[in-house]
């Protein structure tokens, strides 16, 4: 019996008794049925059910910054999504940084978690270790600095299980290795982070395969010819190409992107809010089909 149904049953039974009492109750049934199906939504709100994207897809979703998790049929992947203080870079809500450290929905069953680097805007170890410790079945993958910092982290979270939630990548610079499992596949890129203050720091950058697409996530690289000529990227047919915004704004960026990377799609990573407002048109100039993730947790299928 619906609801409808329900309450025309309560309302006849009682104007033929008592109209005071009918009036009462028929009111108190009410509000019971509607606070019951609040109740129910706000469960759905606070544990959505997550639904892979179909077949041949990849599902993206925006963290902050460079940050992203990448969906496709049982494979979830996080990348760069978990930092305390991104300074003048987006940050993960105190939200966020809780539901992913605890495994929460919509970070439920993350199979791998990729750091290109250990700079304070895309990882924090103390958050790391307690996810790892949460997420026993999540490998983290990364570099060799990255993995220093965490080794000091380790001494102080007897908790953490080493090595069986970390897969440790260590390469020359300008090097490549390869992992793969199940639906997953992914070439690391040996890089050299941008600038001269960091010119000692390695950021990895990750060629992905996993629902049918391909896809390049830079890190922090910069754009020195070193960082691109030997991975033969053009000839990989790339569907999407996560960029920090730099590399659209500089002639040299650009002609790394159309002569190493040529990817089919642009998506804008690592943006300073202020001054994108600025620089955005001049992107699009450029790039007409570029795309930006605005609001944190923003989806996009491709």
């Amino acid at each position: 019996m619906n609801e409808s149904v329900q309450l025309q049953a309560i309302k006849n039974l009682y104007t033929k008794t008592n109209p005071i009492i009918m009036n009462r109750t028929y009111i108190l049934s009410f509000f019971l049925i509607i606070a019951s199906s609040l109740s129910a939504q706000d469960m759905l709100n606070e544990s959505p059910l997550i639904s892979p994207p179909p077949a041949g897809r990849v599902e993206v979703t925006y963290i902050a910054n460079s940050g992203f998790m990448f969906t496709a049929g049982n494979t979830r992947v996080l990348i760069d999504a978990l930092y305390l203080d991104g300074d003048i870079w987006e940050t993960p809500s105190k939200k966020l940084q809780k539901a992913m450290t605890t495994g929460s929905a919509p970070f439920k069953n993350i199979n791998y978690f990729l750091v290109s680097h250990y700079h304070d805007d895309h990882f924090n170890a103390t958050l790391m270790s307690r996810y790892l410790v949460n997420n026993p079945k999540t490998t983290l993958i990364t570099n060799m600095q990255t993995d220093s910092v965490m080794k000091r982290i380790l001494k102080q979270d007897p908790e953490l299980k080493r090595p069986d939630q970390m897969k440790i990548i260590d390469l020359p610079m300008f090097g490549s290795e390869t992992f793969e499992a199940d639906q997953f596949k992914v070439k690391f890129l040996a890089q050299r982070h941008m600038g001269k203050d960091d010119y000692k720091v390695q950021s990895l950058g990750f060629l992905i395969e996993m629902g049918g697409k391909k896809m390049i996530h830079i890190g922090d690289a910069g754009w020195e010819d070193e960082n691109f000529v030997g991975y033969k990227l053009q000839d990989e047919n790339i569907d999407v190409a996560f960029i920090h915004y730099w590399f659209l704004l500089d002639c040299e960026g650009r002609r790394i992107i159309e002569n190493y990377i040529k990817p089919k799609k642009i998506v804008i990573t690592h943006i300073p809010y202020d001054e994108l407002r600025r620089n955005y048109k001049r992107i699009k100039e450029y790039y007409p089909d570029v795309e930006v993730f605005l609001n944190h947790m923003d989806k996009k299928i491709y």
